[in-house]
């Protein structure tokens, strides 16, 4: 059985958890997935906090415009979903995009799948890539017609649109591809547009009786009804009159100025990140000539003296994944960051201005019943789990035996070899004395960018340790850089 282990993991990649190996596999299962719903509610929050679109004055002086958001705002009436369609189909993914802040960029690629790292220029050609592909993807489907993919298939193609796949029956997905396809590809509405619907309805579970047409439109509904007041109250505006007219073109120049301003100022980000890099080449070619200069050189005149052997250090991962592991394993509970997080969020959504009259009202509602929902289930995965994962105790002075140490390397998923694992102990240990402090560990994952959060008794503990000790390991003598 154990022979094929190997060619199983060969197969199945994913089956090593990224923190802990196989007995913690369920339970880091289950944090990731409590880890993404907490994203989709920043996500949303993000949105909500940048007022959402923009639209510019050829789409708010339009007729099906001002009639949606007459229904919306003035009578209070539902919008039929033609009119949800005749609003959307005046978004352009360009359009779209051009105003997206960036956490909405970041967000949207996240939720997308794709790299979140670069400029917002970047992020934007990689959504309209994506979005690209999707609707070649969308003609390919359309022309074979849904009812021929398979299940597997048919999953694959809901989830890269971002429609929910767990806990959906196959009749459902294919109604809800079925419309995203005659939208998107015959309707002409923005794939941007569709993507942020999506998100806003990710948690949400079918209704008794709801179709998958109108799940999708009641996700478009949720995203128009968050243009600015600024731009609604445009709306209500006769735009026949050349007082009107001009007033909105120069609003238009503005935001084309903005925008021209903002990529000015991303290019310049990026021609100095280019020189940069040109004159950090330019330096390591200069210093491989003086290195080759030297090799030329005997080894008497190099090195008088005996040459120590290199000193084994872990990599800036390995010491990440350590400082996770150690706040965990020593914590009596082990979704401890999840609760900074969310309590975070619910005090920035506490705060949000609650007004019925306010487009962003029903959101704001919503999004506070999310972040309840999720409390929740932090709170059953903390009474189910625990402090289960606790494995390792603090003492008076706030350390660590040395074994608990060595336990923590022994679980993390790239674990260093043994000769590294010594040595870093030994550095760590530096009074000898078999025990390690565990804010030194902690210190060192949070200089490397990780946000540590450890429970208010071990923290206590530590603080005590930090009056009396004496030393400190040095950071260089553990993580190469």
């Amino acid at each position: 059985m154990e022979l094929l282990l190997p060619v199983a993991l060969k197969l199945f990649p994913t089956m090593l958890p990224s923190t802990f190996e196989d007995k913690y596999a369920a339970e880091e299962k289950s944090r990731k997935l409590l880890r993404v719903r907490l994203e989709m509610a920043k996500f949303l929050q993000e949105t909500l906090r940048e007022s959402g679109l923009k639209a510019n004055a050829h789409i708010v002086g339009s007729e099906a415009f001002k009639e949606f958001f007459r229904k919306v705002r003035s009578t209070g009436e539902t919008p039929s979903a033609q009119d949800v369609v005749n609003v959307a189909k005046l978004f352009d993914d360009d359009l779209t995009l051009d105003n997206l802040s960036r956490p909405q960029l970041v967000s949207t690629c996240r939720y997308m799948g794709l790299n979140a790292f670069g400029t917002d220029n970047f992020l934007r050609g990689a959504i309209r890539s994506r979005l690209l592909q999707i609707r070649r993807d969308d003609q390919a489907i359309d022309g074979e017609g849904v009812d021929e993919l398979s299940t597997a298939e048919l999953q694959a193609a809901c989830a890269s649109r971002g429609i929910r796949t767990f806990g959906v029956s196959p009749a459902r997905l294919r109604e809800e591809l079925t419309t995203w396809i005659e939208l998107h590809l015959h309707n002409r509405v923005s794939g941007v547009l569709l993507i942020l619907g999506k998100a806003f309805h990710f948690d949400r579970t079918p209704g008794e009786g709801e179709s998958g047409q109108t799940a999708v439109t009641k996700g478009l509904e949720h995203v128009l009804s968050g243009l600015p007041d600024n731009l609604l109250n445009e709306a209500e505006l006769e735009v026949d009159s050349d007082k009107a007219s001009y007033k909105q073109k120069l609003e238009v120049l503005q935001q084309q100025e903005e925008l021209i301003e903002d990529e000015e100022e991303q290019e310049q980000k990026e021609e100095d990140a280019r020189r940069a890099k040109k004159e950090a080449e330019e330096r390591s070619k200069r210093e491989e000539e003086a290195r080759m200069a030297e090799s030329l050189l005997p080894d008497s005149e190099l090195h008088p003296e005996k040459f120590e052997e290199e000193d084994a250090r872990m990599t800036t991962e390995q010491v990440k994944e350590l400082g996770e592991a150690l706040s965990i394993l020593s914590a009596k509970s082990s979704v401890l960051k999840e609760r900074d997080e969310l309590r975070a969020l619910m005090e920035e959504n506490s705060q949000a201005e609650e007004d019925p009259g306010s487009p962003s009202a029903a959101l704001v509602k919503r999004i506070r019943t999310m972040l309840t929902k999720i409390d929740t289930q932090l709170e059953e995965y903390d009474a189910r789990v625990g402090n289960s994962l606790q494995m390792i105790s603090l003492d008076q002075q706030g350390r660590i035996p040395v074994k608990d140490l060595e336990t923590a390397l022994a679980v993390i998923k790239h674990r260093p070899d043994e000769d590294v694992v010594q040595n870093v102990i030994e550095k760590l240990d530096v009074d000898k004395d078999g025990y390690v402090e565990l804010e030194h560990v902690l210190g060192l994952a949070r200089e490397e960018g990780l946000g540590i959060v450890v429970d208010g008794e071990a923290q206590s503990i530590i603080g005590q340790g930090k009056e009396i000790k004496n030393s400190k390991p040095r950071k260089e003598d553990i993580v190469q850089e």
